[in-house]
């Protein structure tokens, strides 16, 4: 059954990291399959694909970005928040609307928010109209910083899928989406 999961002859990656990749993927499906009668290893492959995929990105983004030297970290979660404020109207949302329009947890935008702000790259104030609700304002410095990210982040999308033709990228958009 898991002999299904095979091995992309084209993969672009050096030989021994796509091995160990590709090998963590097929173990990860096998075991699965061992430990559970119910497992469906092809389905296990593609989120343990996933997750590999995901990995090797956030840590070619990091690298990409840890390039410019910049004073603070903007990866991960951080880099969501800070170009959700930067296509804001004004570069400044309440915290609710950051949360949902990056996808990400209240309490941990408010401590992306929080750290950011010590980092010079946001201010936070109260809204004016509702005493609840809290604002974050990209500082000179923030947009500055993301000016920095923006062109280096494109890059580095746009040279994770050089391979793919756009019927293919597409392709690919499409069958993700259908997982979440």
């Amino acid at each position: 059954m898991v002999s299904r999961i095979t091995k992309r002859k084209d993969a672009e990656t050096p030989a021994a990291q796509d091995d160990d990749a590709y090998r963590w993927v097929a173990d990860g499906a096998r075991q699965y399959s061992e430990l559970l009668e119910s497992a469906d290893p092809l389905a296990i492959a593609v989120q343990l694909a996933l997750w590999q995929a995901n990995h090797a990105q956030f840590l070619a983004n990091s690298r990409a970005i840890d390039s410019l030297g910049l004073p603070v970290s903007i990866t991960g979660s951080r880099l969501a928040v800070m170009r959700t404020l930067y296509c804001a109207p004004g570069k400044q949302l309440a915290l609710s609307a950051i949360s949902k329009q990056a996808g990400i947890s209240p309490t941990m935008v408010t401590n992306l928010i929080d750290g950011l702000a010590r980092g010079g790259l946001v201010r936070r104030v109260g809204s004016t109209t509702d005493r609840r609700v809290s604002i974050a304002i990209l500082t000179r410095e923030g947009e500055e910083t993301f000016d920095q990210v923006l062109p280096v982040m494109s890059d580095r999308m746009t040279d994770a899928c050089a391979g793919f033709s756009e019927a293919e990228k597409q392709q690919l958009l499409s069958l993700l989406q259908r997982l979440f």
